[in-house]
């Protein structure tokens, strides 16, 4: 507290130097900010990545053929992450007419984003709860308290690995049927 108190009576006397000066001649704030130098924003990335500049032209460098690649991966399921279904597209080209049906298939779809999207929720709190769980029983090593119900949430967990294991066409339900336990 005293050397605080007595830097300030010195502060006006104190010349500070910028340290994130530049000799670049650029300016913060102005137009072109966060471009390269010299080499401008570059061609637009499609769905197969950059096709248009200097690697592939000059180069004569090759993009990756994904299909061949997945196909190279023998015995491993292979999921773009990057890759998105587009529910509106797909659902254009079933050639749905009526709006309650293209509602309904819709919905259905776009659970299954909400439930990836929970899962990955619930992924890092599994690990902060297994944490807890630790200090606990390092604090009360000698007590039998449950402080997460795990055989509820395992018996939990068997149930959505049934309900997604067992599709409606191997189980031998009817749409009807399929549509009452909806």
């Amino acid at each position: 507290m005293k050397l605080k108190a007595s830097m300030s009576r010195y502060k006006y006397k104190l010349k500070e130097t910028s340290t994130i000066a530049s000799t670049s001649g650029f300016t913060s704030g102005n137009t072109g900010e966060n471009i390269g130098a010299t080499m401008g924003r570059g061609p637009k990335a499609g769905p197969k990545g950059v096709t248009d500049n200097t690697y592939v032209k000059k180069f004569k460098y090759r993009l990756v053929d994904r299909n061949a690649l997945n196909k190279a991966a023998k015995g491993i399921e292979v999921k773009q992450l990057w890759e998105t279904t587009d529910v509106d597209d797909y659902l254009k080209s079933l050639n749905v007419n009526d709006i309650n049906l293209y509602n309904h298939i819709k919905e259905r779809i776009e659970g299954f984003n909400t439930l990836e999207e929970k899962i990955n929720i619930l992924i890092p709190l599994l690990a902060k709860a297994k944490q807890k769980t630790l200090e606990y029983y390092r604090n009360n090593p000698t007590s039998y308290g449950v402080v997460y119900g795990t055989d509820m949430a395992i018996e939990y967990l068997n149930d959505l690995i049934d309900l997604f294991s067992n599709r409606p066409e191997e189980s031998g339900e009817s749409e009807q049927q399929q549509s009452q336990n909806t």
